[in-house]
């Protein structure tokens, strides 16, 4: 597939990604998982959410791989600056119980709220947040539609999902009912 007929899709990228990326000559097997994944992004054309709350986590965390990524994501104007909803943050203080699970989720609201102004796309490395979103999604209609992959996760194909364009598969949605 030539890469003018790849979808272009808008990703929230998690910070967790940022800080683990390692640079060209990383062993480290997270490492280079997350800056093959950084890469991807950038040559197939894809863009990131760029909101307050993700540039903050960014500036916090971000490895110098992913500084020097992020510079040249700005060059390339594939940074898309959002306005984040508070939709399902809202929805997750309304609906959860469990007030560890709270504690948990809540740090990474903002990446839940992004999807609903982009294309309903997460990447993390945080698979316990994902889990307690999975839960939740039964509950919370609107995080249904999200997908979210791991590129850590060999099994989940990270770099190839980009690939082909970051289809809606059903397997990598939180609500998969």
């Amino acid at each position: 597939m030539s890469k003018k007929n790849i979808a272009r899709r808008c990703l929230v990228v998690d910070a967790s990604i940022a800080h683990a990326a390692g640079g060209l000559e990383s062993r480290n097997r997270t490492g280079a998982h997350c800056r093959d994944f950084l890469i991807a992004i950038l040559r197939i054309c894809h863009s990131i959410a760029w909101s307050e709350p993700i540039k903050l986590e960014w500036d916090k965390h971000s490895s110098a791989f992913a500084l020097q990524w992020r510079v040249s994501m700005l060059n390339w104007k594939k940074l898309r600056v959002v306005q984040s909803s508070t939709i399902i943050s809202e929805k997750i203080h309304e609906y959860c119980k469990d007030s560890n699970v709270l504690a948990i989720v809540q740090k990474d609201c903002h990446l839940l709220d992004a999807p609903l102004t982009t294309d309903s796309r997460i990447a993390s490395l945080d698979e316990q947040v994902r889990h307690h979103c999975a839960e939740l999604a039964m509950t919370i209609h609107e995080m249904r539609p999200i997908l979210w992959v791991n590129p850590d996760k060999t099994k989940e194909g990270a770099v190839e999902w980009l690939e082909q364009g970051a289809p809606a598969e059903k397997r990598r949605r939180l609500g998969k009912a």
